[in-house]
C-alpha cells in the first residue's frame, strides 16, 4: 500500500482542514465555523484517530464516530457559549481485504477501479431557505454517520478529499485526472485546481493497493 498527500490553503493561519495517515488507516477533517473553533474541532478529530485506532469492524467504527462528536462538543464549548464549530470527517481503514468506512459531512472518498471511478460515500447536505447546512462532529449529540465496507482488490487507487474541488470538478472530470500513478494523479489534481483560481482551499490523500 502507498499513499500521497496534497494540501493548499489561501491563508495558512486560517486552514482548517486536518489530515491522518497510518499505516492502514487515512482520513481528512474539515473545520466548520469561525476563528479557532473549526482548527480545534479537526485537530480534536485527527487526534482521536491516533488514539483509537485501529478499528476492526464498522460497529467500532460507529462507536469511534460518536465518542468523537462527544469529546468535540466538549472541547468546543471551552472556547465560550456563543461559538458554534465543528468539523467534517472521512475515515477510510483497511483490514485484510476489506475496506471500512466512516463519514459525516461533504467531504469525499472515492474508488478508482479498472478505469472507473465510484463515489463512496454520499453527502450530507441539507438546503433550507436558500441556506445550506452540512452535517458535522460537534453539532449535534446525535450526528448521522455513514458507514459502508466492502471489498477491496490489488489495483484500487482511493480519493479522501475535502470539499474544495468536489463543486468545481464533476466526477467525470476527476476519473480523467486519474491515474494509477498516484503521484502523477495528484499532481494533475493539484495543478488542475489551482488553475480556476480556487475560492476553497483544499486536501486530499490518494492510497494505492499494490
Amino acid at each position: 500500500m502507498k499513499y500521497t498527500v496534497r494540501e493548499f490553503w489561501r491563508d495558512q493561519n486560517k486552514y482548517a482542514d486536518r489530515i491522518y495517515t497510518s499505516e492502514k488507516t487515512f482520513a481528512v477533517a474539515d473545520g466548520m465555523g469561525s476563528g479557532e473553533g473549526g482548527k480545534r474541532a479537526a485537530e480534536k478529530a485527527i487526534q482521536l484517530i491516533s488514539k483509537y485506532e485501529p478499528f476492526k469492524s464498522i460497529s467500532h467504527l460507529k462507536s469511534f464516530f460518536m465518542k468523537a462528536n462527544d469529546k468535540i462538543i466538549k472541547e468546543i464549548a471551552l472556547l465560550g457559549d456563543n461559538r458554534v464549530a465543528g468539523t467534517t470527517l472521512s475515515v477510510i481503514t483497511f483490514i485484510e481485504d476489506r475496506y471500512l468506512i466512516g463519514h459525516v459531512g461533504d467531504s469525499r472518498i472515492y474508488l478508482f477501479r479498472e478505469g472507473t471511478l465510484e463515489l463512496l460515500t454520499e453527502d450530507q447536505i441539507v438546503y433550507k431557505s436558500g441556506k445550506k447546512y452540512v452535517s458535522a462532529l460537534g453539532l449535534d449529540w446525535n450526528p448521522r454517520i455513514f458507514l459502508a465496507e466492502g471489498k477491496v482488490k490489488r489495483g484500487d487507487v482511493y480519493l479522501i478529499i475535502s470539499d474544495g474541488a468536489v463543486y468545481t470538478f464533476s466526477d467525470s472530470e476527476l476519473e480523467i485526472i486519474f491515474s494509477y500513478d498516484i503521484e502523477s494523479t495528484a499532481d494533475k489534481l493539484l495543478d488542475r485546481y489551482l488553475s480556476t483560481i480556487p475560492q476553497e482551499d483544499l486536501s486530499f490523500i490518494i492510497v494505492s493497493i499494490d
